[in-house]
């Protein structure tokens, strides 16, 4: 149920802010309750207002009894006094009724128009103090009165009949009704309670039992790369131990590209292993686009030149890196580069790239062209629904990669945009933020 903003910034400005973010039902109750006495309160203070323009008569006494008990209770729910504001609620506006009993006894017209109501109102309270209390002796206090009040009334009763009798005894059977109601709500309540607190209980546990897992998993991770990076270490040495022989040309370039796979694959490692440590290096790195894009693209270029591909890369040098992890960004173009090989046959693959500011932002707009095989509509759609499931006539799949990196690029802050058509090629736009 959606309340007033100001009733709800009063509720909060009483009770204060809650532990958790989970509410109790201790909680519930409370605010209940001070909402509904927030709205009862100038309610009463209207009706005595008038009390005072038409003349005061014996339920002015009432209202004004109960009026201040709703102000005090206020004031000690603010004082974090609950317990004590419960009782002077309830009893302040049960009593409230009962002072007006001796006055009405004088006018026979106010006193029959009394009874009721106030028979009502300590059915009501011996009921509802079950639901804010879980003192049996503050029910029986409010039964005591009740009955006391019922006595009274007896007593003052200058028209006392059989029939007035019969009525105030159903009464008084009424007020002992209504103790049976209240320890029903009490035990209710309890029971609730139990509940709440074993399924916060339990909440801990599996919050607990989460985190362990967790750790157990970065655990096995990190014993995992630090395997991994035992060998590509040996690797990388060994490759620096044949760069330093006598080498052709061709060899050497052939070593070049060894080099920046193995960096790039101790980069990727380490980064799995020490993410904070990546996070830096990414901030201090200067590399430019032109950079990034040449180690990503180095060893692949090779593989399309072998396979009778042209290449052909545009990226002005003073373009500068997008703003995204490095190691993303590179796994991000070795994708588009390879399922651009893997999906052409002849023809050839084109990169290129320029930067484009707007009002606010600067951005790189980079594409990637191929004369490929193109993809179907329907796998496209897939591919941007993120639905999309492997390729059956390739090892790896083109789809899968493809969302895999409209997911990055996306939490990066840019997009990515495919346009294909079957038998002639595919061309994909990357908008990435600077």
């Amino acid at each position: 149920m959606k309340y007033p903003p100001l009733l709800k910034k009063i509720t909060l400005w009483i009770l204060g802010e809650q532990e958790s973010s989970i509410i109790t039902p201790d909680r519930m109750r409370k605010e209940y309750l001070v909402r509904f006495l927030v709205i009862l309160f100038p309610v009463i203070l209207a009706t005595i207002s008038l009390d005072i323009l038409r003349g005061p008569d014996v339920f002015t006494v009432t209202r004004i009894g109960s009026s201040l008990s709703v102000a005090l209770c206020l004031i000690l729910l603010k004082l974090n006094l609950y317990e004590a504001a419960i009782p002077v609620l309830f009893f302040g506006g049960t009593l409230s009724v009962a002072a007006a009993i001796i006055p009405s006894a004088l006018y026979e017209a106010t006193s029959g128009a009394l009874m009721p109501l106030a028979a009502l109102v300590f059915f009501a309270a011996i009921v509802l103090i079950g639901l804010y209390s879980d003192k049996l002796r503050c029910a029986l206090g409010l039964l005591f009165i009740a009955i006391a009040f019922d006595i009274l009334e007896l007593l003052f009763n200058q028209h006392l009949t059989p029939a007035v009798l019969n009525a105030r005894l159903g009464v008084i059977i009424l007020h002992v009704l209504a103790l049976g109601i209240n320890t029903f709500l009490r035990h209710y309540f309890e029971r609730l309670t139990q509940i709440a607190e074993a399924r916060r209980i339990m909440n801990r546990h599996l919050e607990k039992l989460i985190a362990d897992t967790r750790q157990d998993s970065l655990d096995r991770l990190a014993s995992l790369t630090h395997d991994l990076r035992s060998p590509i270490t040996s690797i990388m040495g060994v490759q620096a131990l044949l760069a330093a022989t006598e080498l052709t040309e061709e060899q050497k370039q052939y070593v070049d590209i060894l080099s920046r796979s193995n960096k790039l694959m101790f980069d990727l490692v380490q980064s799995i292993l020490e993410p904070e440590t990546q996070d830096i290096a990414d901030i201090d790195n200067k590399d430019t686009l032109a950079q990034l894009v040449d180690r990503a693209l180095s060893s692949h270029q090779m593989v399309a030149q072998a396979k009778g591909l042209s290449v052909s890369i545009t990226i002005p040098k003073t373009i500068p890196r997008p703003d995204m992890p490095k190691i993303e960004y590179i796994r991000i173009m070795e994708n588009l580069m390879d399922n651009a090989i893997k999906y052409t046959n002849e023809g050839g693959i084109t990169i290129s790239a320029k930067k484009k500011q707007d009002d606010t932002k600067q951005y790189i707009i980079l594409t990637v062209s191929d004369t490929g095989q193109g993809i179907s509509l329907e796998r496209l759609n897939e591919i941007k629904q993120g639905t999309v499931s492997p390729d059956p006539h390739f090892s790896t799949s083109h789809g899968l990669g493809l969302s895999g990196a409209i997911e990055k690029i996306s939490r990066a802050g840019g997009s990515m945009d495919i346009t294909s058509t079957p038998g002639k090629g595919t061309t994909i736009t990357l908008i990435l933020p600077i």
